[in-house]
């Protein structure tokens, strides 16, 4: 049974009757896609078609988990469980109507796909060899632990402007890449006390940025202390209107790192005043044992030397299991897992290189354990370069990929076949592929990284790479890779190995991949490699370039869309204003519809969300003519039967949401703007205004109360109850930030009564 918190199992059952209403025909899709995302269910680019992602904090899975989640592979998936590049795993291929059969499994062993996705606290990363490396300033496995069950319990960690990524490292290797995080821990250890240097708004995608040092040490304690005050600065100033935005390290940007470290050390303040912020761990300093040697039989001496490595504890081995493209098919997962039990729980984790590690086994159980290793894993036979290749689903699945990495990547293993063995002296070299410019691939921390474009030729597409290269992500100062040109899909394997001859020829020489790019010429060296690949044949001449790898069609865009990743209530802002707009430009006389679309657009941040036309013109005329947000004018069309003055109240809609900011203001709006508000007899106000905001979710219980406030008049009251956890944690304190004198008053039943004082 789970040890889930209270919260996880409430938020499961609301899925539950949201999912029902769904197959009922009860909610429409895009309704039910902001409630499904965060659970970690996207649809894949086939439609009707579904992928569920389960997290797993620190990489972490015990045998009994592993075995559950290879038996729902089997009997809901593609039958392979697919291990993802945050050390989570994916099923893919997933009917709808399975969704919460397979949640309840997971339930069953501990696991939650809560968080998997959307605009929330995603899962947490951690070094892979965390309690067994040598290097290793101390065991942070329980801090992970630890986080993530805060993590899971906060509601506010589910409803953020953009997604919010925590990692943490072992040591400066930063194996778990914590310097480009939006909030990365690497541990340290400062006068015999354990702690971590904090590292804040890193991240890959467009504009990519290297996170910032924001405190040198911070004792162990108070890793919830400040990823909660960091995720409360981000709550209130990320930009919810463009989520492309909207990431952490473009709010550090507008704001300044002065300005944001000040709005930090404001929330600190509030998070401690409210206690519980403590994680209640104290860890002591590791001490590596003494290495006792092994020398294992000749017949497996090559894998032993490549893949196995002794641990701090003293007669324990690890060992990198290299999976290719990260699918474990479920028959090698269950016999695998069978041979893992025997062990023990801590056995095995699951990490971002799409790779896993086994641990904590004796030399005896390991080579025992070879023959099941090799048959779950064939590239445990070749040196670590082709094991170590990383390519996220691309455009076979992901609604937003251009080319299919995957596809180029066996394209490459094709190429190298038979020689593999030439690279064994390239051991730790990386390629990493995405298919597009967003980075599931990490192509950007690769020795040799790709992401996926569009390229024309005599008018024809065809699937092609930007090339970048010596990226190095380290404690002591990571490094993005530069990029160097680009390249035809098509050219891409006998690229790689021109690249790969090439750089046998340097490797002695160079401490790395990145050295020899970045300061000894090796940039410019690929790009003379890249001319020699540039001329794509003429499609009449040759037709094979304008094929992606794997598609028996011709490349296009077709069936691309957007993406899912980001889904939250502001996805229903923009799917109306595309609709809108798409009615407009094509000159539609549908005004009934053009009517329906405008009214409802903009319910959302005004705490509404109508979904049938009468209720939407009623609450569109309460919040936007009534306040005088707009004229009244507009007021009048929506009585009676819709006609072509719809039009003008489109166009006045989208010229209002073009005012709006990411924090619901509409500039140039009157602050007492509502006239019959104004126009009442004072004594009116002398009143306290009541409202019952119990049941309903941040951030519209937050988004109400700002409109009560708008329409009061300085030295006013206005009393709100909220229900307990997010809402009473919330919104005074948001409401407070803008200025307003907030009294919590106490609790009546289950909810809290809060009065507040109108600045």
């Amino acid at each position: 049974m789970s040890h889930f918190p209270h919260q996880i199992h409430e938020d499961f059952a609301r899925f539950k009757e949201q999912h029902a209403a769904y197959l009922r025909g009860d909610l429409d899709a895009l309704a039910f896609k902001t409630m499904r995302v965060p659970f970690g269910v996207y649809e894949q680019r086939e439609a009707d078609t579904y992928m569920v992602r389960i997290k797993l904090p620190g990489g972490k899975i015990t045998p009994a988990q592993l075995r559950q989640v290879a038996l729902l592979a089997k009997e809901y998936a593609h039958e392979h469980l697919h291990i993802t590049t945050r050390g989570g795993v994916q099923l893919h291929n997933v009917n709808i109507t399975s969704i919460i059969d397979i949640m309840s499994a997971l339930h069953e062993v501990g696991l939650t796909g809560r968080g998997g996705g959307g605009n929330t606290v995603r899962n947490i990363t951690a070094d892979p060899l965390a309690g067994i490396a040598q290097d290793e300033a101390f065991d942070l496995s329980l801090h992970v632990k630890a986080l993530s069950e805060k993590i899971l319990a906060s509601t506010d960690s589910y409803n953020l402007p953009r997604k919010y990524k925590i990692a943490f490292s072992s040591s400066e290797a930063d194996r778990a890449h914590a310097t480009i995080s939006d909030v990365g821990f690497i541990a340290k250890v400062k006068d015999g006390q354990c702690g971590f240097a904090l590292y804040v708004a890193g991240g890959m995608g467009a504009k990519s940025r290297l996170g910032s040092l924001f405190a040198e040490f911070i004792p162990e304690k108070e890793i919830h202390l400040y990823t909660q005050a960091i995720k409360q600065v981000f709550d209130r100033h990320g930009n919810r209107k463009n989520k492309h935005a909207a990431r952490l390290r473009f709010l550090i940007e507008e704001l300044g790192e002065e300005s944001f470290r000040a709005h930090v050390e404001e929330e600190l303040a509030n998070v401690k005043a409210k206690g519980g912020w403590e994680i209640d761990l104290v860890s002591s300093p590791s001490v590596p044992e003494k290495l006792i040697p092994f020398t294992p039989p000749a017949s497996h001496e090559a894998w032993w030397n490549r893949y196995v490595f002794s641990q701090k504890q003293a007669g324990l081995f690890g060992c990198k299991v290299p999976i290719y493209l990260g699918d474990i098919h479920f028959e090698h997962a269950l016999k695998f897992a069978d041979a893992l039990e025997a062990i023990g729980e801590d056995v095995v984790r699951f990490n971002s290189d799409q790779n896993l590690y086994v641990r904590n086994l004796t030399p005896e159980q390991l080579l025992n354990l070879h023959e099941v290793i090799t048959l779950l894993s064939p590239d445990s036979k070749l040196p670590t370069l082709f094991g170590d290749m990383v390519a996220c689903t691309g455009a076979a699945t992901c609604q937003l990929g251009i080319a299919r990495p995957r596809g180029a990547v066996e394209a490459i293993h094709e190429r190298l076949a038979g020689v593999q063995e030439r690279y064994g002296e390239l051991d730790g070299f990386k390629i990493h592929l995405s298919g597009c410019p967003n980075s599931c691939g990490k192509h950007l921390v690769a020795d040799l990284g790709f992401f996926g474009k569009v390229a024309r030729n005599e008018g024809y597409s065809y699937p092609a790479y930007n090339v970048v290269a010596g990226g190095s992500i380290t404690g002591l100062g990571s490094a993005f890779a530069i990029k160097c040109g680009s390249v035809a899909a098509f050219f891409v394997p006998a690229f790689v190995e021109a690249v790969l001859e090439e750089w046998r020829k340097h490797v002695k020489q160079h401490a790395s991949f990145h050295a020899w790019v970045t300061q000894a010429g090796g940039a410019k060296i690929l790009e003379t490699i890249l001319e020699q690949f540039q001329e794509v044949p003429s499609f009449k001449k040759d037709k094979n370039p304008y094929f992606d790898y794997n598609c028996e069609e011709l490349f296009s865009l077709k069936g691309r869309g957007t993406g899912e990743c980001s889904a939250g209530m502001y996805d229903l802002i923009e799917s109306d204003k595309k609709a809108l707009q798409t009615a407009l430009k094509e000159g539609s006389t549908d005004y009934k519809n053009i009517r329906f679309l405008s009214a409802r657009m903009l319910l959302v941040t005004r705490g509404e969300d109508a979904r049938d036309e009468v209720r939407a013109l009623e609450l569109f005329k309460k919040h936007f003519i009534e306040t005088t947000l707009l004229n009244a004018y507009f007021g009048t069309l929506l009585e009676g039967e819709a006609d072509e003055r719809a039009v003008e109240l489109a166009e006045e809609v989208l010229k209002l949401y073009e005012r709006m900011d990411h924090t619901f203001h509409f500039a140039g709006a009157k602050t007492a703007q509502a006239p019959n508000v104004a126009e009442a007899p004072k004594a009116a106000f002398s009143a306290v205004l009541e409202k019952d905001y119990r049941g309903v979710a941040c951030p519209m219980n937050f988004v109400k109360t700002k409109n009560d406030l708008s329409k009061m008049q300085k030295g006013e009251v206005l009393e709100i109850l909220l229900d307990d956890g997010a809402p009473i944690d919330n919104v005074p304190r948001s409401v407070q930030s803008e200025g307003h004198k907030v009294e919590i008053l106490g609790k009546e039943g289950e909810a809290w009564r809060v009065r507040i004082i109108k600045a």
